[in-house]
């Protein structure tokens, strides 16, 4: 797990607070064992079989995503998000960006498939990845109705990806979480001795003075904040283009790196109804089968 440990510090998150903490507390710990691992994952796949409804089935050669007979996919955006597999999604329940992109391409290129719900309780994650999937929804919910139901959280890198299905199409609980609009790096700077009783000591090149920025000095920290602000700048635009508003809107009323709960985030404008996992669903189904009956009638 020292491997996923030291990518926790590596790069940029959009994610809660406390989650980067607990990843690498997790990390630390060397993640579950064997079994326990097992056991979550078999019951992560009966509670979404049990969601996606009784004639649901894994949509062919997708990671997350099932399919129902109604020509619904609905793909789980659960737990942490990493850029790729790894121990950590594997062993914790998280998702992969690039698995969660393979399954949306998936289902756009499937036939039997006229809809896809995002299915989202996730904290947010990495940020590599997000950017090219949010696109990818983007550009495929044009292809097929594509919309996003929260059950739980969609915050950061999460509300990132929801904000991809447009202006209208994002639905939630009401006790449903949105936000956290933002970007965090954790920098790791040895002070003392480790365990080992050895301090690493990093020697960086002559012209390459921003390669180890020092977080504890105000301009170590200038210069970590500003790749920061850069990806934040992308993230802000993604998501007003998303719902369709200006980005001093995201800045100003999207709760400024806070969250927001049900009918107040609607209000905000950072989703669009309250409804029930059921009602979201029938909704997608009805579109399908109504498109169903229309592409008949013109044959």
């Amino acid at each position: 797990m020292t491997i996923v440990f030291d990518a926790l510090t590596a790069e940029p998150w959009a994610i809660q607070a406390d989650w980067l903490h607990r990843l690498a507390a997790f990390a630390q710990r060397g993640g579950l064992n064997k079994e326990a691992a097992e056991a979550a994952r078999l019951l992560r796949e009966q509670e979404l079989a049990m969601v996606a409804g009784s004639t649901a089935r894994r949509l062919e050669g997708a990671r997350y995503a099932m399919v129902s007979q109604d020509g619904v996919a609905v793909l789980p955006v659960f737990g942490p998000i990493f850029p790729r597999a790894n121990l950590m999604t594997e062993m914790s329940g998280a998702s992969s960006a690039g698995a969660l992109l393979n399954d949306y391409r998936l289902a756009l290129s499937n036939a039997d498939i006229g809809a896809v719900m995002l299915l989202m309780d996730t904290p947010g994650g990495a940020v590599s990845g997000i950017n090219a999937l949010h696109d990818a929804i983007a550009a495929g919910r044009k292809q097929k109705p594509t919309m996003t139901y929260v059950t739980g959280t969609a915050a950061s890198a999460g509300y990132w990806i929801a904000a991809a299905v447009g202006p209208g199409n994002i639905a939630m609980e009401r006790t449903g979480v949105v936000g956290s609009i933002g970007v965090v790096a954790a920098i790791p700077k040895q002070v003392e001795p480790g365990s080992d009783g050895v301090v690493a000591v990093e020697i960086v090149s002559a012209n390459a003075p921003n390669k180890r920025p020092d977080p504890t000095t105000a301009e170590g920290a200038d210069t970590i904040r500003a790749t920061l602000n850069a990806i934040e700048t992308q993230f802000i635009a993604d998501v007003a283009k998303g719902r369709g508003v200006p980005v001093e809107t995201v800045k100003a009323d999207f709760g400024q790196g806070g969250v927001m709960v049900g009918k107040d985030a609607v209000t905000a404008g950072m989703a669009d109804k309250i409804m029930s996992y059921d009602a979201a669903f029938a909704e997608l189904a009805t579109m399908v089968r109504n498109k169903r009956r229309a592409d008949a009638l013109r044959k």
